[in-house]
Order: C-alpha cells, then sequence, then structure tokens
C-alpha cells in the first residue's frame, strides 16, 4: 500500500482489535507502548518495513497473540524474555533482523509454538536445549546466524517436525542420524557449518519418505553417499557439494523421478556417471566439477547410444536441464549439440574433440558457455552467432584454429570473450566493436595478424583487454 510514517499511538484505542497487519509498507521508528492496550490481538504482522529499536518487552502483556511477524525490520537488541509468556503463540518470526545475543531458554516455554524463524541475525550461542521440548514444532529456522556448538540429540524429540534450517552458522560435531529418523521432514538445509562425519554409517532415505530437499554442503562429511537416498522418492534438491564424499554415484539416484537440482562438485567422487541418471526427466541443473570422474559426456545419460554420444541427448533424455557442471574431471569424447541449457560447464576436461558446427544448435537461452582446457581443435563456427543469448564464452587453453568468425556480433549480450592460448589467426574483425556490452576480451597468445582495430576503443564497457603474444603490426588505437 506503500504507507509510510511512524504507527500513531491512538491505534491502541482500538480494543477490540483481533489483527493488525501492516505488513509490506514504509512504517519507521518505534512501536508505541499504547498498543499494549490491545489485549484480544491474536495476529501482529508488521514484516517488511523500517521499525527500530529493540522488541517492546509489552509484547509478553498480549496473553492472546498467536501469531508475532517482524521479520525484514531494523529491530536491534535481544530477544526479550517477556515472549515467553505468550502461551498462545503459534507463529514467531524474526528474521531479517539485527538481533544479538543468544537464544532464549524461555522460548521453550511457548508449548504451542509451530514455527520459530530467528534466520538473518546475529544469535550466538548454543541452541537452548528447551527448544527440543516444544513437540508442536514444525518449523525451526536458524540460517545465517553466529550460533555454535553440537547439535543436539534432542532434536530427535520434534516428531512432527517439516522444517530444519540450520544453515550458515558454526556448528561442529557429527551429523546425528536422529535427523533422518524425522519422518515428516521435508526440508533440512544444515549447509556451510562445520560438521562432519560418516554417511555411510547413516540410514538416509529409509525414514525420510517426505523429504523434498537436503542441503548438506560446505561441511566436512566423508564417506560413501549411501544408496538409500533413493528411499526418498520425493525429493526435488539434493545438494552434498564441498564435501569429501568419496566412491561412486549411487546410480539408485536415478530413481528419484523429481529430481530437480543435483550438486555434487568439489568432493572425492571418482568412477563414471552412471547412466541411470538419464532418467532424470525434471532435471534442471545438475553440478559435478571438481571431483576424480572418468568416462564419456554423457554416455552417462543415455546408455542406449554411443558412448561418445558427447551431448547430443541432453535436451531429449533431460529435457528440463539449464545447468550442467562438468568442470575439473578426466571425461572425455566430443561435444555435440543440446537446446535446452543455459549454462554448459566442461572446463578441465579432455574432450579432444572438433568445436561442432551444430553447437550453434545448443540453446538459444545458453547464457554460459565454458569449454577451456579441453583439447578443443578445428575452427570456431560461424554458428556460434546463433547463441543470441550468451553472456560468457570462453574457450581458451584448446587448439582451435582459423579466424574469429563474423559472426560474433550477432551475440548482442556478450560480456566476456576468452580465446587465449589456441591458434586462431587472421585479422581482429571490426564487428566486435558492435558488441556494445563487451567486458572482457583476451586473445593473447594465438596466430592473429593485421591491425587492432580503432573501433575498439568505442566499446565503452570494455575493462579489460589481453592481446599480447600475438603477431599484431599496428600500435594500440588512439582510442584506447
Amino acid at each position: 500500500m506503500n504507507l509510510s510514517g511512524n504507527i500513531p499511538s491512538q491505534l491502541g484505542n482500538l480494543s477490540f482489535l483481533v489483527s493488525i497487519n501492516l505488513s509490506s509498507n514504509y512504517f519507521y521508528g518505534s512501536l508505541p507502548r499504547e498498543l499494549i492496550r490491545l489485549r484480544r490481538l491474536q495476529i501482529i504482522d508488521f514484516r517488511h518495513n523500517s521499525f527500530s529499536g529493540q522488541i517492546p518487552l509489552w509484547f509478553g502483556f498480549l496473553h492472546t497473540l498467536q501469531r508475532l511477524i517482524l521479520r525484514n525490520n531494523s529491530f536491534t537488541g535481544f530477544i526479550p524474555p517477556s515472549l515467553s509468556n505468550i502461551s498462545t503463540l503459534q507463529d514467531l518470526d524474526l528474521t531479517f533482523n539485527p538481533l544479538q545475543g543468544k537464544i532464549l531458554e524461555e522460548i521453550g516455554n511457548l508449548h504451542n509454538l509451530k514455527t520459530l524463524n530467528l534466520q538473518y541475525n546475529r544469535l550466538t550461542g548454543p541452541i537452548p536445549l528447551t527448544i527440543f521440548n516444544i513437540s508442536t514444532l514444525e518449523n525451526l529456522a536458524f540460517t545465517r546466524n553466529n550460533l555454535s556448538g553440537a547439535i543436539p540429540l534432542e532434536l530427535g524429540n520434534l516428531k512432527n517436525l517439516v522444517l530444519l534450517n540450520m544453515a550458515e552458522n558454526f556448528f561442529t560435531g557429527s551429523i546425528l542420524a536422529i535427523i533422518f529418523n524425522i519422518s515428516s521432514l521435508k526440508y533440512i538445509n544444515i549447509a556451510r557449518n562445520n560438521l562432519s562425519g560418516n554417511l555411510d554409517m547413516l540410514v538416509l532415505g529409509y525414514e525420510l519418505h517426505n523429504l523434498e530437499e537436503l542441503y548438506l554442503s560446505n561441511n566436512n562429511f566423508h564417506g560413501g553417499i549411501p544408496n538409500s537416498i533413493a528411499n526418498s522418492s520425493k525429493l526435488t534438491e539434493i545438494g552434498l557439494s564441498y564435501n569429501k564424499f568419496r566412491g561412486s554415484i549411487p546410480s539408485e539416484i536415478g530413481r528419484i523421478r523429481t529430481l530437480q537440482i543435483l550438486y555434487l562438485g568439489s568432493n572425492d567422487l571418482s568412477g563414471a556417471i552412471p547412466p541411470e541418471l538419464g532418467n532424470l526427466e525434471n532435471l534442471v541443473d545438475l553440478e559435478m566439477s571438481d571431483n576424480f570422474l572418468t568416462g564419456s559426456i554423457p554416455s552417462i545419460l543415455d546408455n542406449q547410444l554411443s558412448s561418445n554420444l558427447g551431448l547430443l541427448v541432453l535436451g531429449y533424455e533431460l529435457p528440463n536441464l539449464e545447468g550442467l557442471y562438468l568442470s575439473n574431471n578426466n571425461f572425455h569424447g566430443r561435444i555435440r549439440n543440446s537446446r535446452y541449457l543455459i549454462i554448459l560447464a566442461l572446463g578441465d576436461n579432455p574432450l579432444n574433440g572438433i568445436l561442432p558446427v551444430s553447437i550453434g544448435n545448443l540453446s538459444t537461452s545458453l547464457q554460459y558457455l565454458y569449454a577451456y582446457n579441453c583439447d578443443l581443435w578445428g575452427s570456431i563456427p560461424k554458428k556460434i552467432g546463433n547463441l543470441s543469448s550468451l553472456i560468457a564464452l570462453s574457450l581458451y587453453g584448446n587448439q582451435l584454429t582459423g579466424s574469429i568468425p563474423t559472426s560474433v556480433v550477432d551475440l548482442q549480450k556478450l560480456q566476456g570473450l576468452h580465446l587465449s592460448r589456441n591458434k586462431i589467426s587472421g585479422s581482429i574483425p571490426d564487428t566486435l566493436c558492435e558488441l556494445r556490452n563487451l567486458y572482457e576480451l583476451t586473445f593473447s597468445q594465438n596466430l592473429i595478424t593485421g591491425a587492432t582495430p580503432d573501433c575498439i576503443g568505442n566499446i565503452t564497457t570494455l575493462r579489460s583487454l589481453y592481446i599480447n603474444a600475438n603477431r599484431l603490426t599496428s600500435s594500440i588505437p588512439a582510442s584506447l
């Protein structure tokens, strides 16, 4: 509604008021004490404003309050102990406020609480054990604070828990098998902590038949990825990147037909990518960079076709795939085409093939193409200009020959063009000067001849230009 200003104290005269919703406005300042008179209030929703000062102590006198939503404001100080007096409270949301101090043990007195959302604050210390006595809790979210200590065994008491989000804190110790026995859980995010443990020892998936999202990334988990993860057949997102998982990728993941996102990058995984992943027709993002994976790209995705198929079937067998990240492994095989990708990252793999003419058929929505250090050869096809949505093109560190095609002029959204360390010859085409969004241009260590076009200086967005170690004949244009 775009309302602004302070809350008038006269609002406290509306003694029969049951609900106040002032969300998504521009109110600021502290809350007037006169609101303490509203003893019939059940709902206070002040989210998305600019209220400041401390959270008022008098909230604790509103004994009929069921929902207190103060998220995304500028409240400071500590969580007041008086909130624990509101025995009727079901939802407490203090997200996105710079609150500090510890989480109060008294919050455990809120025996009707269903949602406790304290994300994006500056809270410190361990989670008080009293919270795990609130058997009604369904949503427990502490993301991005400074909380520490171990995840308590008592977490297993929360048999109605649906959402557990404890990401981006400083929790330590082993992951608890008890988490994977809370059958009501749909969402688990404990990424970006200092947690450890061997997932081989857990029964992941056996009890979590309702699980839809699982994020364990950026911890110190090790062991293999349990085959039993496939028993959580409703999973849409799996994030296991930046851990120390080893062994092969379980073929059983191919049974999770609902899967849309699979992040396994930066682990110690080895072997081939199982062909069963080709069954994941809803997959949108596949990230496996920085492992020790081997094999072809991607017989992994269609075991009925040639092991050298390349990327031909990606668009057909995985029709929703938008991101494919396989950089820094040991794959081989040739690149062919796919029609639906937005991001294709194949860098640092010995593909050892020709950059095909059909690359122009990859996808008109393709925005990022990374195929650097891949032993690619042949010339850059003219059809590269068909990739009209391309923002970054990185083909450096290959064996590419021929000239830079003039069709690059059709890449009007291009911001980064990286062709260094190839065997590209011919002159720098004037058409490059028409790329008005170009930010980085690198042609170093090629066989380019002739003059540097004067018009390059007209690309006002250009910040980096590397054309050294070529056979250019002219001096740097005055326009630069």
